[in-house]
């Protein structure tokens, strides 16, 4: 999802401020190496604009996290979390496999977290891998994560 502030100028009405890219089953954004050129394979949808439209929620990795926690993992490595498949390690080693089930979330919107959100996320990270997590959503997508 992209955010446009200003709203984009488009020749609809209300300027879209938001924009979804919706990729077919099977593609990720790891096939346009560079980013920008989705040559028609994609599908844009500008939240807001008035034109219905209605998904159907299959999986949410994560949904624990929310873009900007920062987190500790079993190993003791702090990352940043940015999306699913978007972690940033802060001891500037690359990112390898992801982080280390289970996590301890230390930081909400750059504040300490609440006990009710850090209990939420170790529970949902208590059993199971990032790795596994990735190869469930390739299983369900028929694509590969983003690098």
């Amino acid at each position: 999802m992209d955010h446009h502030d200003p709203p984009l100028e488009t020749a609809w009405l209300p300027h879209p401020t938001q924009t979804v890219t919706v990729l077919r089953r099977g593609l990720s954004y790891r096939d346009f190496p560079d980013g920008s050129h989705l040559d028609g394979s994609g599908y844009t949808i500008h939240p807001g604009d008035g034109i219905p439209f209605t998904f159907e929620l299959l999986m949410r990795p994560y949904a624990s996290l929310q873009v900007g926690d920062e987190v500790a993992d079993i190993t003791g490595r702090a990352w940043r979390f940015d999306g699913p498949w978007d972690w940033t390690a802060f001891d500037g080693e690359p990112a390898g496999t992801g982080p280390a089930w289970p996590l301890v979330l230390l930081t909400r919107a750059g504040k300490p977290c609440s006990v009710e959100d850090a209990e939420a996320v170790a529970a949902s990270t208590a059993g199971g891998s990032h790795q596994e997590l990735v190869r469930d959503w390739m299983a369900l997508t028929e694509a590969s994560p983003t690098p």
